[in-house]
């Protein structure tokens, strides 16, 4: 059996199901959908006719699923199909939760962990019904499952907005949970997730310190932490990305989303141009000064006079600007023996990297399952797990993620291991609130 801790709710949805959902939707959210969509792909949809139109199954298929190599923004159009075409009422939420579980159970999935997200100025008592609607949800999918024969425990992840509201969500849901057992026992974590570009990790550490000192001082509602970071970075140098993924990491994190730039081969980047802020910059070059030995000794890297040099040049400027550079084999010779020493960090702390094949293959634009980073993480005594992130969206399934895997370069007996080990990473036990 396996255990699935990286999928979102609503991106587990089939094609069919989503187009049954819209076609019963009185009134789809096109607003949230045409620009982007026109934008990314220049198809013009007409919501007049979409129904008509795309009414075969394939073509529809076709216009939902992502399988092709593009940035997180095209991604991003395609998720927002799913959002114009759902209603998001509480009803819809019980029964796509209780559908989904049921599905999972199909596929051999024994526990699994669903991320949701709310709008960023969400009603306090819409917020409430319906994160009610989707534990109620989760409950009767495990009684239907289990009467099927397939038994399986669903818990639910609120996925928080990096910008807005996310102290304020965190605290109505700790309040909620003392006061409702069912929201008690079936909410088990928090999640950051959607762009990651702008947002810093530090600026979340002093939550993240919040949220585990609650935890200490009552396991009983103790939260896990869930971090997407280092999936999607084009606002940064890949050594400023890998290192967002090693703060997050040490801020206290218990699980990281993808972490693509941590392992990912650093030849990779050869000849592009990447623009990052200054205060990027300065926070990079910052921590090679005061680790310079430690990062070191993990291969050839920058010598410490072009680091200070660096320092020096970026101390005459202002922390908004930016600065352009190319990323030629010197800076790709140190950024191999930068992702070691943070590797090396990592695998000391008690974080779980979420590693998810086609999520990562498309959005990360690899050349092939053999690129993906995971053979080296595993190398690198990282502990991981593997999900299916948006397995209706990918047109995947979490057995297929591990054959990914396997393609990957993964042993079978270390993807045995990989899945047995997941069902020790789960919210609850590494929040301190279920004892491994």
């Amino acid at each position: 059996m396996y255990c699935d801790l990286h999928n979102h709710l609503y991106g587990c949805l089939p094609p069919e199901t989503l187009f049954r959902i819209g076609k019963s939707n009185p009134n789809p959210r096109w607003e949230l959908y045409l620009d982007s969509f026109e934008s990314a792909y220049g198809i013009k949809i007409k919501p007049q006719t979409f129904f008509e139109e795309y009414a075969d199954s394939k073509t529809f298929k076709n216009l939902y699923h992502f399988r092709e190599k593009a940035p997180f923004s095209h991604f991003q159009a395609k998720f927002n199909l799913i959002i114009a075409l759902v209603k998001f009422d509480e009803n819809e939420i019980r029964e796509v939760t209780q559908d989904i579980l049921l599905a999972h159970a199909q596929d051999k999935v024994s526990y699994a962990e669903y991320r949701l997200m709310f709008g960023k100025e969400e009603n306090k008592e819409i917020f409430y019904s319906k994160l009610m609607a989707s534990v109620e949800g989760l409950t009767l999918g495990e009684e239907k499952s289990k009467k099927e024969g397939m038994p399986i425990q669903g818990k639910l992840v609120m996925s928080l907005h990096r910008d807005l509201n996310f102290e304020r969500h965190y605290d109505w849901m700790k309040n909620w949970m003392e006061k409702e057992s069912l929201l008690k026992e079936y909410l088990v974590g928090i999640d950051f997730c959607h762009v990651e570009e702008g947002y810093p990790p530090k600026n979340k550490k002093q939550f993240f310190q919040s949220v585990l000192k609650d935890n200490r001082s009552e396991p009983s509602t103790a939260l896990s932490i869930l971090y997407h970071v280092g999936e999607s970075f084009k606002d940064k140098t890949p050594f400023s990305a890998v290192r967002w993924v090693l703060e997050s990491a040490e801020n206290g994190a218990h699980r990281l989303g993808h972490a693509l730039a941590l392992g990912i081969d650093s030849d990779f980047f050869l000849g592009e141009e990447r623009t990052e802020l200054v205060s990027e910059a300065k926070d990079q070059t910052e921590l090679e000064l005061n680790k310079y030995e430690t990062i070191s000794s993990f291969g050839p890297y920058f010598t410490k006079k072009e680091i200070e040099d660096r320092w020096k040049e970026l101390n005459q400027k202002e922390d908004s600007e930016s600065i352009t550079s190319i990323f030629d084999e010197s800076k790709s010779q140190s950024l191999h023996t930068f992702q070691n020493y943070a590797m090396s960090q990592i695998a000391k702390t008690n974080v779980v990297i979420e590693s998810c094949p086609s999520s990562n293959l498309y959005i990360g634009m690899l050349e092939s399952h053999k690129d993906h980073p995971i053979t080296r993480f595993l190398a690198n005594d990282i502990k991981l797990t593997i999900g299916s992130d948006d397995p209706g969206l990918f047109g995947t399934t979490l057995s297929e993620e591990f054959a990914h895997a396997h393609t990957a370069g993964v042993r079978e007996m270390d993807l045995e291991t990989i899945r047995s080990q997941s069902f020790a990473y789960t919210s609850s036990k590494l929040s301190g609130r279920e004892l491994n």
